[in-house]
């Protein structure tokens, strides 16, 4: 399994001490940060980049400060399920699994008209197999991720969406 990294950043967070929903929460967060550092003197140069221009942004900042929301500084985890997601994305993946699993079920119209829950379910058997096969190899050449992906929901809702995403773009 990969180590994940993390990072923190800035967020604002209501007088609940929950984040703010506001769509900008992120950009009014980081101007009462540069606010902060330029009343401490450690302002100038990038941070003065991040200041409020407009008399309405200063009046909204204004308006939060006075209702109690302030700046929180929290730790982001990186995960890595955009790229695993993204990896089922790949033909070559998607084209390679299709003939090995046409290969073990045999050429029949039932193997080459398979639905994805048939096709999902064959997918996690061969990569919960202890035995090192041909699948595993095929699947953690992509990502090493995908070897840990063994529920047939989740490949069945990737694939599904594999093919959503095609049909919109042929669209």
């Amino acid at each position: 399994m990969t180590k994940k990294s993390s990072f923190k950043y800035f967020v604002l967070v209501g007088p609940s001490g929950k984040q703010a929903g506001r769509k900008d929460q992120h950009k009014i967060a980081l101007q009462l940060v540069a606010i902060e550092l330029t009343k401490n003197g450690e302002g100038g140069g990038i941070i003065d980049g991040l200041l409020p221009r407009s008399a309405r942004e200063k009046r909204v900042l204004k308006g939060l400060v006075s209702r109690g929301y302030k700046v929180k500084k929290v730790k982001k985890r990186i995960t890595f399920r955009k790229d695993v997601r993204d990896a089922v994305l790949n033909d070559v993946l998607v084209a390679q699994l299709a003939v090995r699993y046409e290969l073990v079920r045999g050429y029949s119209r039932r193997a080459m008209s398979a639905v994805n829950q048939d096709f999902s379910n064959w997918i996690c058997g061969q990569l919960t197999d202890p035995k090192p096969n041909e699948i595993r190899g095929i699947v953690g050449a992509v990502h090493p991720e995908l070897l840990n992906m063994t529920r047939p929901d989740w490949w069945k809702k990737q694939l599904n969406q594999r093919v959503k995403r095609k049909s919109e773009l042929s669209i």
